[in-house]
């Protein structure tokens, strides 16, 4: 997700309503880039060309609190969510909605399962482009999020350094698959000279929506006071269909170190599949950040990989990224 700043606040109180906030906050991206597997940017003509790369977001959010103290709110990314091909509300990209009281929150839309949720992605910085979480040793931890459209229930519960969630998806479209389900819980820590972060996840869709159907994942993540962040991720896939897939095996690792305004950070990844039924994978991916202050960072990012009977060609992006 980008890191986005409030531009604008409205404040308003009326009868029954705590507290209402609306805000509006944005991010643009400009720079160079190269991506000649065409891949996450839709471009056509001569890939293997330098091109100009350009992105706007604007994301408005509001909120609310009882006087009970119920708290609740929505968010919607204006430049993703609003399209002419765009007519399922119930399937709106890039929108949620939350309900929040206590240490329960209850949060529907276009969000992470409890398996993404609860786990840490080995990416470490950005990239315009995102060079470095495209290529195909990448696992972002949410490939089964999408079988039936990316649209979640998640249920969180924290106390004290533990988060425990729950989350189902159901399915809506003429195929009526079983609802897709997964649990996962965390557990984030500081300890003397470092930040310990570990995450356990589980998830289940109906065998017939996906290659596999349920997969077990557990990350590990330490951030030292000496600037040094190391990231671990696995995650176990298994078909349980009859002549289906043999079950595979991802890892990833990332590093990364902040000194001051700049950032680094490396990620590798493996993908081991069986091979009657896709390839193995691999690849790396790097980004450098330098924050220039007010919100505006200068990015790179590069990434590679192979996979086994395919061309995978290298990317890289140049650019700025602006928070407002």
């Amino acid at each position: 997700m980008k890191t986005l700043l409030l531009a604008s606040t409205a404040l308003v109180a009326t009868a029954g309503i705590a507290a209402a906030e609306v805000s509006i906050s944005g991010m643009a991206e400009l720079g160079i880039f190269q991506n000649e597997n065409g891949s996450g940017d839709a471009s056509t003509g001569d890939l293997g060309k330098t091109r100009v790369f350009s992105d706007i977001d604007v994301t408005f959010s509001m909120t609310g609190e009882t006087d009970g103290g119920l708290s609740f709110g929505a968010s919607i990314d204006l430049d993703e969510a609003i399209g002419p091909d765009q007519t399922d509300a119930a399937r709106l990209p890039n929108a949620t909605i939350f309900m929040a009281y206590g240490p329960m929150r209850l949060t529907v839309g276009d969000t992470d399962s409890a398996f993404d949720a609860r786990l840490t992605e080995t990416a470490i910085g950005g990239a315009i482009n995102d060079d470095h979480t495209v290529h195909p040793g990448y696992n972002g931890n949410s490939a089964l999020d999408e079988a039936y459209g990316g649209q979640e229930m998640r249920l969180d519960y924290s106390f004290d350094a533990f988060t425990a969630s729950l989350s189902v998806a159901p399915d809506r479209n003429a195929t009526d698959f079983d609802t897709s389900w997964s649990v996962g819980v965390s557990y984030n820590t500081a300890l003397t000279g470092l930040d310990l972060g570990v995450g356990l996840g589980y998830q289940q869709i109906d065998e017939a929506a996906a290659l596999y159907d349920s997969r077990i994942g557990l990350s590990l993540s330490t951030k030292f006071d000496n600037g040094l962040t190391a990231i671990l991720n696995y995650s176990s896939w298994s078909d349980d269909s009859a002549g289906g897939a043999d079950d595979a095996t991802h890892w990833g690792v990332g590093v990364g170190y902040t000194m001051n305004a700049l950032t680094i950070g490396v990620n590798y990844g493996e993908y081991d599949f069986d091979d009657n039924f896709a390839a193995d994978a691999s690849g790396f991916g790097v980004a450098v950040n330098y924050d220039l202050g007010g919100g505006l960072q200068a990015q790179l990012g590069y990434g590679g990989g192979d996979i086994d009977g395919g061309n995978y060609e290298d990317t890289y992006s140049l650019g700025v990224a602006m928070s407002f």
